[in-house]
């Protein structure tokens, strides 16, 4: 049955132990404090009633365009709600015919209106109009390429398109390893870099878990660009959040848990100096509430269960212009939620 559930924001001590940070350059992000933790409640009313035949798929990707409509795809579906959770369109999908991409992953609704997705079991980014039509790709499909490969790409996870330079960012990372940059409207290939800053390396052997940090992204999944122009990815199996400056330099990062794969989506904040970073952690089910400009970890929302407010592998994230985080889930949960923003609590 559904439930109306206040979710609560728990403030997490966090130790040595649990989290190691580092950071290489002054250009860390000088942010105004705020004195609490942004409050998010689960909003059981959203999205409204499904059509009586809509069955949902795994929701891989979230993504909230200028008119704060909601955007997700579902399984190799795109589908499209206004902010009350209307459902306004779907396109793609089985119907769509035989060359339709068997799914998509990852999602972005860019300043020009664009929609962007990637078909990551065949290797290939898609630029599509708000009404399904393909204007660019980059990538060949079914063809992968390594992480040195300019055109070819090796299981894209999701994508991100600046404002200011309309240059397309890529987290090519679940067999390659590497952010990877394109012109958004040619497809030109500009630049990319590695964990770091450094080269990726294919051939890199991972150290065993706790004893060094890992040199290479290990699944390198999240991607996002904040209003001061730094790029923040989640290296998912690494547990980390990186930040650079956009033409690759090393800002800082931060382990995010003790556990495997903790940092899958990163969405940030509305308010002016984005005071915080949102991380969906699809393996812990819930999403944590980080400290921008330090990456201290807050708190948490959500833990494992299929009701209202819970969460079954929280897999993308993003946020409206009001501040409230919408989360697609994957498998088990399957379905698309709206954390409404309540505000700023205390400890």
């Amino acid at each position: 049955m559904l439930f109306a559930q206040r979710i609560a924001i728990t403030a997490v001590l966090i130790g040595s132990s649990l989290i190691i940070g580092s950071c290489a350059v002054d250009n860390i992000p000088e942010v105004q404090q705020i004195d609490g933790i942004a409050l998010l409640e689960a909003d059981p009313n959203w999205p409204a009633p499904m059509p009586e035949d809509w069955s949902w798929g795994q929701v891989l990707g979230v993504s909230v365009d200028n008119q704060d409509h909601i955007w997700v795809t579902h399984s190799a579906q795109v589908v499209e709600f206004d902010p009350d959770g209307n459902l306004l369109r779907t396109w793609g999908g089985p119907e769509a015919g035989p060359e339709w991409p068997s799914m998509l992953h990852g999602l972005f609704v860019d300043h020009n209106d664009y929609v962007w997705s990637a078909a990551r079991e065949q290797h290939t980014i898609f630029k599509f109009t708000k009404d399904g039509e393909v204007v660019l790709t980059i990538g060949q499909m079914e063809e992968m390429g390594n992480s040195h490969d300019p055109y070819l790409l090796g299981r894209p996870a999701e994508l991100y398109v600046d404002p200011d330079t309309n240059e397309l960012y890529v987290a090519d990372g679940y067999t390659n390893r590497r952010i990877i940059v394109y012109d958004a409207e040619t497809g030109e290939y500009l630049r990319q870099w590695g964990a770091y800053g450094n080269e990726p390396d294919d051939d890199y052997q991972y150290p065993e878990e706790g004893t060094q940090l890992s040199q290479q992204f290990r699944l390198l999944h999240g991607i996002t660009s904040s209003k001061d122009d730094l790029v923040y990815v989640a290296d998912r199996t690494n547990s980390r959040v990186q930040v650079f400056n956009q033409d690759g330099t090393f800002v800082m990062e931060q382990r995010v848990s003790e556990g495997p794969s903790a940092a899958f989506s990163l969405a940030f904040s509305t308010d002016p100096d984005q005071h915080f970073l949102y991380v969906a952690d699809g393996t812990a089910h819930r999403i944590l509430i980080l400290r921008r400009e330090t990456l201290e970890v807050l708190g948490e929302v959500g833990s494992e269960g299929s009701g209202v407010g819970q969460l079954g592998r929280p897999h993308n994230i993003a946020t409206d212009s009001k501040g409230n985080l919408y989360v697609a889930e994957a498998n088990p949960g399957m379905r698309a939620q709206k954390f409404s923003f309540m505000g700023i609590g205390s400890f």
